[in-house]
C-alpha cells in the first residue's frame, strides 16, 4: 500500500479519478506520475500507472479511428440497467434484440449486417425497463468492429453473449471470454466484490459491509482509500474480500461483467443438445428461435437480482395511488436516500416515511431515515 503521497500528487489522483474522457484521464495520470514518489511502498501503484497510461493511449487511438470511420459509437444509458448483446457475426444478435424488445433491427443471413451503428430497444417488465443494445460483431482477429463492441461492453451493466447453437458453444464462449480478458473485462465472478462509489453527498467514507474482510477491518479499508485521496464515498463489500481487493478496486480498471447466454437456432436438434451442455456450466442459458417468445418478465427479474437492484414504488400526498413506473435503486437503499433521489427538499426536510410491504407486520408502517427498502416496497416520504 503506498504511503507518503504528497498533497499535490493526491490532488492529481483525484482529478484523474473524476476525469471523463480518456484524453483528460491520460493527462492527469501523467501529471500524477511526475509528482508521485518512487519507492518500495509505491511499486504496485507505479506499475499500475504505467500500464494504465499505455491502455489510455491505445483507447484514444481506437476512438480516433472509430470516429473517422463511423462518427462515434456512444449509447446513452436509459432505464434501470443496460444489457449489451455481443457475439460473432451471424450469431443472431439482431434476432435476440427483436425478441426482447419492440425494436425492429435488420435480420439477415449475411455476415456483418449490423455494423453501421448499435441497434437498441427497451425491455419492459413490471414497472421497470432494461435497455438492450446490439453491439457490432466481435471479430477474432480484432480490429475496429471488435474495439467498438468492447467499448460498449465495458460501459454496460450486464452482457448478453449470443451464441449460434449449431456451432460448438463452449468454444465460442471461451473465445469471446479470451477476447474480453485482453480488454480488462472478466466473466469470472470474484469471491467477493468491493464497490467504491464516490459522492460529494457522502459524509466521509461510509463502509456498507455485507461480507467479510479476511485480513483487516473497516478501519483498514478507510485508511487505504484515504491513502489514494478518497475522502467521500460509499464502499459496498459483498462476499469475502481482502485488503488487496480493496486496493485493486481503486487501482484496477478491470471490470467483472455478469452475463447471460442466448443460444440461437434453438429449434435445431444439435442446438438443443448444446443448450444442455452450456447449462452444466452453471450459468443462465436462454434458448432463442424464431417461433418462440422469450419470458421477458423472468429475464428482467433475473437481471435486477444479478445487479443487486430493487424496484421501489413511490407515492406523494397529492396522489391516491402509487407510481406505475418503479424507482430502481441498489439493494440496501434507505428511505432517506430515496427522498434525495425524488427531490432535494424531501431529503433535507425528511421527518419519516410510510412504507407498504407484505414483509411488514402491517401496512403502511411508519419508518425512520435508515430503514432499508426491499424489492416491491412502496413508500411515501413525509417532510
Amino acid at each position: 500500500m503506498p504511503t507518503n503521497l504528497p498533497p499535490e500528487a493526491l490532488k492529481k489522483w483525484e482529478e484523474y479519478s473524476e476525469a471523463q474522457s480518456p484524453e483528460e484521464k491520460l493527462r492527469k495520470l501523467q501529471e500524477f506520475y511526475s509528482l508521485m514518489p518512487k519507492h518500495k511502498g509505491t511499486e504496485k501503484l507505479e506499475k499500475f500507472v504505467k500500464r494504465r497510461m499505455s491502455e489510455l493511449r491505445d483507447e484514444i487511438e481506437r476512438q480516433k479511428a472509430a470516429k473517422s470511420k463511423r462518427g462515434g459509437f456512444a449509447v446513452e444509458k436509459r432505464g434501470a440497467a443496460q444489457m449489451v448483446l455481443i457475439g460473432f457475426t451471424n450469431s443472431g444478435r439482431s434476432t435476440v434484440l427483436s425478441k426482447l424488445t419492440n425494436a425492429n433491427p435488420l435480420i439477415s443471413p449475411y455476415p456483418f449486417t449490423t455494423v453501421e451503428k448499435p441497434e437498441e430497444g427497451m425491455m419492459e417488465f413490471k414497472g421497470a425497463q432494461i435497455q438492450v443494445v446490439e453491439a457490432p460483431p466481435i471479430v477474432p482477429d480484432g480490429g475496429k468492429l471488435t474495439n467498438l463492441a468492447i467499448s460498449l461492453s465495458y460501459n454496460s451493466d450486464i452482457l448478453g453473449i449470443v451464441l449460434d447453437g449449431r456451432i460448438n458453444p463452449v468454444d465460442q464462449l471461451n473465445e469471446i471470454a479470451s477476447i474480453l480478458e485482453k480488454y480488462n473485462i472478466s466473466l469470472k465472478k470474484p469471491r467477493g466484490v468491493v464497490r467504491v462509489i464516490r459522492s460529494k453527498a457522502a459524509p466521509g467514507i461510509i463502509v456498507k459491509n455485507k461480507g467479510r474482510i479476511l485480513d483487516g477491518s473497516e478501519y483498514d479499508v478507510r485508511k487505504i482509500l484515504e491513502n489514494y485521496g478518497v475522502r467521500q464515498a460509499w464502499v459496498e463489500i459483498e462476499g469475502e474480500v481482502s485488503l488487496s481487493d480493496v486496493e485493486e478496486s481503486v487501482l484496477s480498471e478491470k471490470k467483472y461483467k455478469p452475463f447471460i447466454l442466448f443460444v440461437t437456432h434453438a429449434d435445431d436438434e444439435l442446438a438443443k443438445k448444446n443448450v444442455e451442455v452450456l447449462r452444466k456450466l452453471g450459468v443462465l442459458v436462454i434458448p432463442v428461435d424464431l417461433s418462440s417468445e422469450v419470458d421477458r418478465e423472468f429475464l428482467g427479474e433475473y437481471i435486477l437480482k444479478e445487479l443487486n437492484l430493487i424496484r421501489v414504488y413511490t407515492k406523494s400526498k397529492a396522489e391516491k395511488g402509487f407510481s406505475e413506473r418503479a424507482l430502481v435503486v441498489r439493494r440496501g437503499t434507505t428511505a432517506r436516500e430515496v427522498a434525495r433521489i425524488i427531490h432535494k427538499d424531501l431529503y433535507e426536510n425528511f421527518k419519516y416515511a410510510k412504507v407498504w410491504s407484505k414483509r411488514l407486520p402491517y401496512s403502511p408502517m411508519r419508518v425512520g431515515p435508515d430503514f432499508e427498502l426491499e424489492d416491491g416496497d412502496a413508500i411515501e416520504i413525509i417532510g
